[in-house]
């Protein structure tokens, strides 16, 4: 069977020889499906090791929609393949081969083999998550076994949620000039985000010069967030070019730019960024339902009569800076206990408070005890996340008690944000009519949230802010989408529509109009976990004074400048 594959294998591949720069160049498609096995195990990376007993599984869907359901942990994928000693020269010419492949989750290693060529991330103890992205390994001619089985063998770790390759195709394509091509953009807009142009533009150009003169081909491809063709272009281009590249955007929102040089079948990897137009313009309706405020007012009614014990423990090692610094401890809605880090400035007298609120899964989030020293700082911990991560017991959060809104994870954790200024304005060393929330990512939502619920903010300053707009959301990227497909694959009563039903009380589009107090917003352009449109479709809907900053070159996160930003603005509001 094995030798039937391979053979296979060789007919295909002779099938995609191209010519570049009046070179042959090797290229092949490896098959979807992959020899599988969990586990870990270097052994199973030589070209000996028999793999007759393990499974098949497709590399073009996660593991767990193939019957490996809630596995977390390592895993490895084992392809063979044969090169006809034919090719042995062009490979070696070429200096090799490279490895592409689009999306692994959380981390991996390619080896060829035997012998690691590459990884992105870094497996347990010291663990890294390098999540999504294009995979590129280099694979020296030498390793290769011309005439004879090699073997592919992918080492995989996944910590949570999905897991494993997910990749419309795994190539090998030899060495070329477009593999040296690095692109660069300039634009006249220096946030990326048009306002009112008609039109997107920009140039581009090589970062360093190709190692051929000869032409080729530029080509663009624009789709929106939610990956429908807006327009497609290519130039015929060579040398050191810079091309003008413009389009005419459809409609406010988001754009999905993709650029890559193409010369005789071989491609340069592509390069992709987003560009905006008129983000505040972008249409994303309301769609609470009537019992809405009604279900919110009676959440905040049975917290009140939760009493929430507060309780300070000074924690005297952390405290040798200008702050001390104390753990505190807390009862919210359900009389769950939660946590927090809470930091006095020494000198007395009355103090702005600032609450932060922690990204999704994030530790405790210890302040910084000489930081913004003439403030109070209380670092939230809702609960089983943050100080109670080790013992979690509400799981995917974001899935938690899905089956009924009373129940589900962020009523509580929302609760968990009210209580955590109820705890701010029970200290007498808080000035109560100046209190800032701020947070990002899940504490971006959490930072929009509790000024929805509660009128004791003074401003807040949320980035790339979570939980808005889920029917789009899920549409422009796969998290946290996957992880309500992996609920539904067993809870077979749940659908879509009672997803989207649910969520819809915690959406911050719903939330935001009752938002009463000056925001700031910041906005990682390039954001493939929370995405500019659900950014703004929360934005949109605040009617209060309110900026947003936007980080054209960030993804998950936001530029230096907004920390001196954030501070100004909250400072504003105590002279």
């Amino acid at each position: 069977m094995r030798n039937k594959a391979a053979i296979f294998i060789f007919i295909f591949q002779c099938l995609l020889v191209f010519g570049v720069s009046g070179k042959e160049c090797f290229t092949l498609t490896l098959s979807e499906q992959w020899k599988f096995s969990t586990g870990d195990s270097l052994a199973w990376a030589t070209v000996g090791y028999d793999d007759s007993g393990w499974t098949t599984i497709s590399s073009r869907r996660y593991w767990e929609e193939q019957g490996y359901n809630d596995y977390d942990g390592y895993a490895w994928y084992r392809q063979s393949f044969v090169i006809s000693k034919e090719w042995e020269r062009t490979v070696a010419d070429a200096g090799g081969l490279y490895i592409r492949y689009e999306f692994a989750d959380d981390v991996d290693e390619v080896f060829v083999n035997g012998v690691s060529v590459g990884k992105m991330g870094e497996f347990p103890p010291k663990f890294r998550v390098v999540f999504g992205g294009m995979r590129k390994y280099r694979i020296a001619p030498e390793l290769l076994h011309f005439g004879k089985e090699n073997v592919i063998a992918i080492r995989v770790y996944d910590n949570g949620g999905a897991g494993g390759l997910k990749t419309k195709e795994v190539t090998l394509q030899s060495v070329t000039p477009m593999d040296e091509m690095e692109m660069d953009i300039q634009c006249e807009d220096s946030d990326w985000v048009f306002e009112n142009t008609g039109l997107i533009d920009f140039r581009v150009r090589l970062k360093k010069p190709l190692k051929t003169d000869d032409e080729f081909n530029l080509v663009c491809k624009v789709t929106t967030d939610t990956y429908l063709p807006v327009d497609s272009f290519v130039y015929k281009v060579k040398g050191d070019f810079e091309q003008p590249v413009s389009f005419v955007p459809p409609a406010p929102g988001f754009y999905r730019i993709t650029l890559y040089g193409e010369q005789n079948g071989a491609k340069s990897d592509p390069l992709k960024f987003n560009m905006g137009y008129n983000p505040e313009q972008i249409f994303s309706p309301v769609d609470a339902a009537p019992d809405f405020d009604s279900f919110w007012e009676e959440t905040l009614e049975e917290l009140a009569q939760v009493n929430p014990s507060f309780k300070m423990s000074l924690l005297k090692d952390k405290s040798q800076g200008a702050k001390n610094i104390y753990h505190v401890e807390m009862y919210s809605l359900g009389n769950v206990r939660i946590e927090g880090y809470y930091a006095v400035p020494k000198k007395e007298g009355k103090h702005p408070a600032i609450i932060s609120f922690l990204g999704y899964g994030s530790g405790g989030g210890l302040p910084n005890p000489d930081n913004l020293p003439d403030f109070c700082e209380f670092v939230l911990s809702t609960r089983g996340q943050g100080i109670q991560l080790p013992g979690n017991t509400y799981g995917r959060w974001i899935v938690y008690g899905l089956e009924d809104k009373a129940n589900y994870y962020y009523r509580g954790a929302f609760m968990d944000l009210v209580r955590g200024v109820d705890f701010l304005c029970s200290r007498p060393e808080v000035d109560t009519s100046k209190i800032f929330a701020e947070g990002g990512s899940q504490g971006g939502a959490f930072t929009l949230a509790v000024c929805a619920l509660d009128k004791r903010i003074c401003a807040a300053a949320p980035y790339i802010p979570f939980l808005s707009d889920f029917r789009d959301y899920f549409k422009i990227v796969p998290w946290p989408r996957e992880v309500f497909e992996d609920y539904m694959r067993s809870h077979q009563e749940c659908s879509w529509d009672k997803v989207y039903r649910l969520l819809s009380y915690f959406d911050m589009k719903n939330l935001a109009s009752r938002i009463s107090c000056p925001i700031i917003m910041g906005v990682g352009l390039q954001d493939e976990t929370c995405p500019p449109h659900i950014n703004f479709s929360g934005y949109n809907q605040v009617r209060s004074p309110k900026q947003y900053y936007i980080y054209y070159d960030k993804g998950h996160t936001v530029g230096k400048s907004w920390w001196s930003i954030r501070n100004d603005f909250f400072r504003g509001f105590c002279k």
